[in-house]
């Protein structure tokens, strides 16, 4: 781990969130194909139980030494996680993977333009916001539950870019990340897989703990640490990249190719963390 945390502080943090993006969308991409076979709620469960198990084997957190308020604050990161975790995956069952991504990206611009006080900052997450649009008209799909679980993902991940940073502020290393997991592992999995044990079989929960690496594992891991060094502000504009990696994980995973709009889209979203990371960058 400090090897890990060693390297990590000589790469430029913006490229942390970068890195988690693009595991986040090649996990959920491969994720895809296993969600078809058994549902998403059980592909969910399967993810949160292996990235539970990989943090306790790392960090090994000693939660008899942790206060209630952050244990409290742990559990309910890990609720968050775990509901955004599965109205993703929930939309992804119902609307194109392109326009769940998108959807779901209006929860950390909301916590962007909530938090500025800058104009140059409304600008960009107004050019990210367009880059959204069009990204949506680009798509397909007429699933009335689809949209509705994507909002709510949308709704989670804003909320869990917030809970992220007071976690991370009050436990040290993963140990907040690890007892968050866990919550929301023991909460999701127990119930979905008493109903579907019959349809797991062997492959599956091998492919799934391949998979809970790239996501969450590795994408939670590098957020909370981002988010240890960046505010919550700066983070939900230049996670705007989100689209463009998820449009990029489906053409060279599924085979999703994009038309002119959606590309139009990414132009926009990329611009607008270029300028917003920029500026941070001024600032500092």
């Amino acid at each position: 781990m400090r090897a890990v945390a060693g390297a990590l502080g000589r790469i430029p943090v913006p490229l942390w969130p970068l890195t988690a993006m693009i595991s986040v969308q090649l996990g959920g991409a491969l994720t895809v194909p296993l969600m078809a076979q058994v549902g998403a709620a059980t592909t969910t469960s399967l993810r949160l139980v292996w990235a539970a198990l990989f943090l306790l084997a790392v960090a090994r957190p000693r939660l008899g030494s942790g206060s209630g308020p952050r244990l409290l604050g742990g559990a309910c990161l890990g609720l968050v996680t775990g509901a955004m975790t599965l109205c993703y995956f929930e939309a992804a069952a119902r609307i194109p993977l392109g326009m769940v991504t998108s959807i779901e990206f209006l929860g950390p611009l909301a916590v962007a333009i909530g938090g500025s006080r800058n104009a140059r900052d409304l600008l960009w997450a107004a050019l990210a916001a367009a880059g959204v649009a069009l990204l949506t008209r680009g798509g397909g799909g007429s699933s009335l539950s689809g949209y509705a679980f994507a909002v709510g993902a949308a709704v989670c991940w804003g909320s869990y870019i917030v809970l992220t940073r007071r976690v991370g502020e009050t436990f040290s290393g993963l140990q907040g990340l690890t007892v968050s997991l866990c919550v929301a592992a023991l909460v999701m999995a127990p119930p979905v897989l008493a109903v579907h044990w019959r349809s797991i079989g062997p492959g599956l929960v091998i492919a799934m703990a391949g998979v809970a690496i790239l996501s969450p594992f590795l994408p939670y891991a590098l957020e909370m640490a981002t988010l240890r060094r960046m505010q919550p502000r700066p983070f939900g504009i230049l996670m705007s990249l989100e689209p463009a990696t998820s449009a990029a994980m489906g053409l060279l995973v599924l085979g999703q190719r994009l038309g002119p709009l959606p590309l139009a889209g990414i132009a926009c979203v990329m611009l607008a963390s270029i300028g917003a990371v920029a500026g941070t960058n001024k600032a500092g």
